[in-house]
């Protein structure tokens, strides 16, 4: 990129490119066969020493820039966090996961209900029906069959 903006830097001048086109000239009539091309100086080390180049600054990273940027996000998550409600709780989707609370029906099936109120146990693991559960946890059957629920029995149910 460096290389594009010198000779476009030469080429928009007048004066610059007549100069580059005379260096162009003198170093064909003094070299029959020229140098492998990593040997030849560049045209810009060879300008007239009226000409003078420009100081470029290297490129920089935008810090601040950045810093800014994420301190607003941090503040606008703060600020949401603060005015927003609360999710509500979860529908239970009758599927059972570790955690569930669960009610029992009278036939000894598990069903998932929510924990915010009265229930029978909460789900400790799901295990095949071949298997047998934990001391302390009862098995009951997943009312969809899909497998034996270890339930810890609450005191009230």
């Amino acid at each position: 990129m460096t290389e594009i903006n010198e000779a476009w830097r030469v080429l928009s001048d007048a004066s610059r490119r007549a100069a580059y086109d005379a260096l162009l000239r003198s170093s064909t009539v003094v070299h029959a066969n020229p140098p492998p091309r990593s040997s030849t100086p560049s045209p810009r080390s060879e300008l007239p020493s009226d000409v003078e180049e420009p100081y470029v600054s290297p490129a920089r990273f935008p810090w601040r820039f950045l810093l800014v940027v994420g301190g607003l996000a941090i503040a606008f998550i703060l600020v949401n966090a603060a005015f927003t409600k609360p999710a509500r709780p979860a529908v239970p989707d009758n599927l059972l996961a570790n955690g569930s609370c669960v009610d029992l029906d009278t036939n000894g099936d598990a069903f998932e209900v929510l924990c915010n109120g009265q229930n029978d146990g909460v789900v400790v693991a799901l295990i095949p029906f071949d298997s047998v559960c934990s001391e302390g946890t009862e098995g009951h059957r997943d009312r969809q069959g899909l497998a034996q629920a270890c339930v810890a029995l609450t005191s009230s149910g």
